[in-house]
């Protein structure tokens, strides 16, 4: 009789310990990233995806090349907004620690990969923006309401601002390869949660919690 109850005791604190090490002081789980920045990031994807896909179709769907002008700046000018509300979020959002098994160096090129992504997000966007005016085009963002022009139209400046956006777009493109690769290698062979803790669904730990908080529900039944 008393083991069982200094056994529901003892399971009654490492529940509470859980609780307390995975919630943050607006109660979201620090085992993995909030909602908000899940959200933020897959949406970010999707979208870039869509300025890559416009890029490269552009001449080659049986559309007029206006609409598939207009939906590449949509697209682009969205992942800028997005990417100043995600930065605006980190300010009030708790992140998860890093993984135990993650070196001092690979935690330094993390963030500097993190950084570089954010600066191209922000500065890609705007390139394309000025590109498009220096051409004399204006942005109507997805055909809703047209941006004002911020330059006037200058054929020199748009050649310059044109080879500049093409070499940031390979930058970028080259960055995200080697974020993806670098979430992979977390999870295929260090094995930790660098990628879990990013997608929809429990964690690993989040499970353990979950069994550890049923087991003590039975026992407390019993």
């Amino acid at each position: 009789m008393r083991a069982t109850i200094f056994k529901r005791t003892t399971e009654g604190q490492d529940l509470s310990c859980a609780r307390s090490s995975g919630t943050s002081s607006r109660g979201s789980d620090t085992s993995r990233f909030d909602p908000i920045v899940r959200t933020a990031h897959w949406l970010t994807l999707f979208l870039i995806l869509g300025v890559y896909a416009t890029a490269l179709l552009m001449h080659r769907l049986p559309v007029p090349l206006s609409l598939t002008l207009q939906l590449h700046r949509s697209f682009g000018l969205t992942v800028w907004l997005v990417t100043v509300l995600r930065l605006t979020w980190r300010q009030f959002s708790r992140f998860p620690d890093w993984p135990a098994n993650m070196s001092q160096a690979m935690r330094w090129a993390a963030k500097a990969m993190e950084y570089a992504l954010y600066c191209l997000l922000l500065l890609q966007p705007i390139l394309g923006l000025l590109h498009s005016n220096a051409h004399g085009a204006r942005v109507k963002i997805f055909f809703l309401f047209q941006l004002p022009q911020l330059i006037e139209r200058n054929h020199d400046l748009a050649e310059k601002l044109g080879t500049t956006h093409a070499i940031v777009a390979s930058l970028l493109f080259a960055l995200i390869v080697l974020h993806a690769s670098a979430a992979l290698f977390h999870h295929i062979i260090l094995r930790d949660e660098t990628l879990t803790r990013m997608l929809p669904g429990p964690t690993k730990r989040q499970e353990r919690f979950a069994g550890l908080h049923r087991s003590g529900m039975h026992d407390g039944a019993q």
